[in-house]
């Protein structure tokens, strides 16, 4: 009977295998540097742990600061976020019945002549260019084009 490739790894080219090697690893690594904060929490709680068996009740006062602290940051975070919240509302209500994008309207050749002081001739030449360099002069009004 003959093995699949997912069951030896053996019969799958060297690149391939060098490849998945490579990518596994990264992943895994990946996935450790994800769980660090749980692993830090957990130092922490140990650390506090002794911290309480050396000092006595002084980590009471500096947890008591810590919740403070929180509450202050998040007193803040609910104040900017719902203020956020709160614009959004205001300009959904403003905007919501508005079409605001509409479709273009076409501007015919006699127009763009009209607006750039040019001959029609040439903007209908514009139209079948490749390429075209145009000049402005210092007031950005169209001053020739080739």
């Amino acid at each position: 009977m003959k093995h699949l490739i997912f069951e030896n790894r053996r019969l799958a080219p060297l690149p391939h295998r060098i490849g998945w090697t490579f990518f596994t690893a990264i992943f895994w690594i990946l996935w450790l540097y994800l769980l660090l904060p749980l692993f830090t929490l957990l130092l922490w709680v140990l650390g506090l742990a002794s911290y309480v068996e050396y000092f006595g009740w002084t980590v009471f006062f500096e947890f008591d600061r810590m919740i403070n602290t929180a509450l202050t940051y998040s007193l803040v975070v609910f104040i900017l976020g719902g203020s956020l919240l709160l614009w959004a509302r205001v300009e959904f209500m403003r905007f919501r019945d508005r079409a605001r994008r509409g479709i273009p309207v076409a501007v015919s050749s006699e127009e763009i002549a009209l607006f750039t002081k040019l001959p029609v001739e040439k903007i209908e030449l514009w139209k079948t260019a490749r390429r075209i360099v145009i000049d402005h002069d210092l007031h950005g009004n169209l001053h020739s084009a080739q």
